[in-house]
């Protein structure tokens, strides 16, 4: 048999509280890499939390993170950064509409403004007792230039003011220094130019030799929209939104019900 290689959104889509994986999908997904194929969690968090998702899984899952900044091929890790010029154009951004910015690294978050209290707890929700996460309040845009070299990805989130984040994110766009994106309508998610998660499962397809043809990818947010496009099999949640449901050519039960193992199961049967 031909091998896949499997991508699955992690929160609304493989985990059903963030942090863990039903024995049910687990198994399915442990007997398919046993099987010899390829299957990665595809995430906008950290390396460090995504990993931690992926040892949920079992020791052959790999990593996508940082929404496609970060993945693993060939027992080496490949990292695309923000640079400079998107990391002053976010800060500068952010400030300008009185916003919070974090940026990450693989095991650290950054930040100069203190986030509120609303960020924090989102933040914190995505954190286990085994991810080893280091938070590093940086004074001025200066310091958060010095940390450029580890610098991924970042996000802007806000509760209560749509607004802010939309002048934001039409600022950031039109400046051509960053992908911008969004997993929910209180975020925007700053991403390495010309990278989200379909670049990241574009190349993983180039270095593993696993056409679109083979490429199973799950998910349920509007940030999934690439990978979805980029895989020959895409499959929405049952509680996706109405946009990655209208382009993914199929549709399984519920993140809460099992889905990604009941459409493998019949996939593979």
């Amino acid at each position: 048999m031909d091998n896949y290689l499997i991508v699955s959104d992690i929160d609304g889509t493989l985990a059903v509280d963030h942090k863990h994986v039903t024995p049910r999908v687990r198994r399915v997904l442990n007997e398919l890499m046993t099987a010899g194929n390829d299957f990665y969690v595809a995430s906008g968090r950290m390396y460090n939390l995504a990993e931690q998702m992926a040892a949920e899984v079992g020791p052959q899952a790999k990593v996508i993170a940082s929404n496609g900044a970060v993945y693993e091929v060939a027992g080496r890790r490949v990292h695309h950064l923000l640079g400079e010029a998107a990391l002053t154009a976010a800060e500068r951004a952010t400030a300008a509409e009185a916003l919070n910015a974090v940026f990450f690294s693989d095991s650290h978050v950054y930040y100069t403004r203190t986030p509120p209290a609303a960020l924090e707890a989102a933040l914190a929700m995505f954190v286990t007792d085994d991810a080893p996460i280091e938070v590093e309040k940086l004074f001025d845009e200066a310091g958060l230039l010095k940390k450029a070299d580890a610098i991924t990805n970042g996000l802007v989130l806000s509760m209560n003011d749509a607004g802010a984040l939309q002048r934001t994110h039409d600022a950031l766009t039109a400046s051509a220094l960053l992908h911008v994106s969004a997993s929910d309508p209180t975020n925007i998610e700053l991403i390495p130019h010309n990278v989200d998660k379909a670049h990241a499962v574009a190349e993983l397809q180039a270095a593993t030799g696993i056409p679109a043809s083979r490429t199973i990818a799950f998910g349920d947010g509007l940030n999934d929209m690439g990978m979805l496009a980029q895989a020959g099999i895409s499959v929405a949640m049952g509680n996706a939104v109405p946009e990655v449901k209208r382009a993914a050519r199929y549709e399984t039960l519920a993140n809460t019900e099992d889905g990604v193992a009941v459409f493998l199961e019949n996939w593979f049967a």
